[in-house]
């Protein structure tokens, strides 16, 4: 990855987090910690508002937007593959969200990338050959997700299969797994 590109990664890095250490920046784009300090003080220069805090790292000023990110068709086409498995195993309302989102990215890239990520998606369907997907109504994982990361506790009805015993319990979800025994 020439510099160029590496700053402009590093600056899409800074914009998605609230703050990102130096050691983050150096192992993923397997750089020194001398080349991050170099990279954030070009950044700097060139007017991005940096702030940087000794021993947390560094962030935007939330007033700092980049434009529109534009995509590789590898990554729209990434994109559009999660999709389609988020369109199996996953409700409407989530669904209803990806392609919103999925909208929102058809409108940055270019006419060829749209091209592309047409012609994928028109012809990758993802089969699923285990036990058939139960209705998908009342997964709540909208509500789960958005009380996962605001660190708040759920109230749920919860039965007990070795007893067949319901209950309701406040649990506080700290993760979404799937897993599946097919």
């Amino acid at each position: 990855m020439n510099r160029i590109d590496r700053l402009h990664a590093i600056l899409v890095h800074l914009q998605s987090k609230k703050v990102v250490t130096a050691r983050e920046i150096a192992e993923r784009f397997t750089i020194s910690i001398r080349t991050v300090y170099r990279d954030i003080r070009a950044l700097e220069e060139t007017g991005v508002p940096i702030g940087a805090e000794a021993g947390y790292g560094y962030y935007l000023d939330s007033t700092y937007h980049l434009p529109p990110v534009m995509f590789t068709n590898e990554e729209a086409g990434s994109i559009v593959l999660a999709g389609k498995l988020l369109e199996k195993f996953s409700q409407k309302v989530m669904n209803k969200y990806f392609e919103d989102a999925l909208y929102k990215i058809k409108a940055v890239l270019k006419s060829a990338g749209k091209e592309h990520l047409e012609n994928l998606d028109s012809r990758v369907e993802i089969l699923y050959s285990g036990r058939p997907v139960q209705e998908k109504k009342n997964l709540y994982l909208d509500k789960l997700q958005q009380s996962i990361a605001e660190k708040k506790k759920v109230k749920i009805q919860y039965h007990s299969q070795y007893n067949n015993a319901h209950s309701e319990r406040v649990i506080e979800p700290i993760g979404l797994c799937y897993y599946s025994f097919s």
